[in-house]
């Protein structure tokens, strides 16, 4: 373009036309061209400055501890439900009429520490247990059974919704723990509880499984919900419709991933940058936002846990992140085995060999399903084969192997919709 205008500059006989076109030209290109380097400056500064996803930074860990071992210090693992630190009061008008009513309610959590068979035993029979009812001054005989638990899984599948909604890709979230807490329902009382009455304890005898039975059990996670406000005004965005807020993080917070709540927000696309959260939305008011921080592992740490501290972190491997950076599907028995032993939780089990079967034995299923609230809109139950993964143990005493196996399984299902996975240990 330039050496056009040149040669048409140069045609021009008259110098003095000539002199004055090329100061005019030059003034009306030089800002022309300068705007134009500087708006591709930005649109450069904005697009590099955005922070490229990374797996790692959405690595879930997760253990349990009893609520006296609790480090109030510790800022990298953080209760999953808040009211589990506080005391066990209860709620003498709500027991009493649900007893007159008789109706069942939750009187408290366990975590049962025994294997995933043993745990879907006890929890499907449904065992009717004795225990007493104290008050100031009596003891009443009820009757209690065990049920498990769904808030912390809840909880999960609300957390799996955000990363959806930020667009950031979901692994099975490997939380053994929370699968092995049960609700004790109180279920009936032989006698009407005195309405003054205050309750002061409430005792179940647990029989021959007493032994499984652990109290005040807390599951930690490495996730943080925090509330953070936009700063200063909301920029428009240049479709004319939404408008940038921003959320600018401390400096404690920067080297941490985020989850931002669709809910209650009409969010139109969300921006991560190493230091703030650019979030487009209509709203011309500067907000409160509803945040799930996701703390990076410290490379020191002194916390020690009574239970082992257990991830869905892969180990690190080209293959792998080429594959997930090209979004590359491969349908063989190979892949499946990389997918497996990319995972740390694989290092307890072997994978063995993979059958697939037109319909399910009688067999009782070794595994459960961890993305059970993820919906296949597409495909029927009825017409999916069934791919059946046989796995070795080599760690016989580990309670959890259940439940691990549960957590390679569901990965799996992730990858192959088109069939029913079920694990298996030979």
């Amino acid at each position: 373009m330039e050496e056009e205008i040149y040669k048409k500059l140069n045609s021009i006989q008259d110098l003095k036309d000539r002199a004055l076109l090329k100061k005019v030209l030059g003034s009306v290109f030089t800002s022309l061209q300068q705007y134009g380097e500087d708006r591709y400056n930005q649109l450069e500064h904005r697009v590099f400055n955005e922070c490229e996803y990374c797996e790692e930074d959405y690595n879930l860990f997760c253990t349990i501890v009893n609520k006296e071992e609790i480090d109030p210090t510790d800022e990298f693992l953080y209760p999953m439900i808040q009211e589990d630190l506080r005391d066990k009061i209860y709620d003498a008008s709500e027991i009493i009429d649900s007893i007159k009513n008789k109706e069942e309610i939750n009187i408290f959590k366990v975590f049962l520490k025994c294997n995933y068979p043993t745990f879907r035993d006890i929890i499907s029979q449904e065992i009717v247990f004795n225990g007493t009812i104290e008050t100031q001054g009596r003891t009443y005989e009820g009757r209690f059974i065990l049920r498990e638990n769904k808030e912390y899984w809840n909880l999960v599948e609300t957390l799996y919704k955000g990363f959806i909604d930020n667009n950031v890709p979901w692994t099975t979230i490997n939380n053994p723990y929370i699968s092995k807490m049960a609700d004790v329902v109180l279920v009936s009382c032989e006698e009407a509880i005195e309405k003054e009455k205050t309750i002061t304890k409430i005792s179940v005898d647990f029989g021959e499984y007493a032994k499984f039975i652990n109290y005040n059990m807390v599951p930690l996670w490495n996730v943080r919900a925090l509330r953070l406000k936009s700063i200063g005004f909301p920029m428009p965005c240049e479709d004319k419709i939404n408008y940038e807020h921003t959320i600018m993080l401390k400096e404690e917070y920067k080297d941490h991933s985020y989850i931002v709540e669709y809910k209650n927000y009409n969010i139109d696309n969300i921006i991560r940058r190493k230091d703030s959260l650019v979030i487009c939305c209509p709203s011309e008011e500067t907000q409160l936002w509803d945040v799930w921080q996701i703390r990076s592992r410290p490379k020191t740490t002194f916390e020690k846990y009574s239970e082992p501290l257990i991830s869905n972190s892969r180990g690190t491997s080209f293959t792998h992140r080429f594959i997930t950076k090209n979004a590359r599907v491969i349908k063989t028995k190979g892949e499946i085995i990389r997918i497996i032993n990319s995972f740390e939780a694989s290092s307890i089990v072997e994978f063995q060999y993979l059958t697939l079967e037109q319909e399910k034995d009688n067999r009782t299923c070794d595994t459960y399903e961890l993305n059970y609230f993820i919906q296949d809109e597409i495909r029927e139950e009825e017409i999916k084969k069934h791919m059946i993964l046989y796995f070795k143990q080599k760690d016989r005493n580990n309670y959890l192997i259940y439940d691990i196996l549960s957590f390679l399984v569901s990965e799996i299902q992730l990858h192959y919709p088109e069939y029913k996975c079920e694990g298996r240990l030979i």
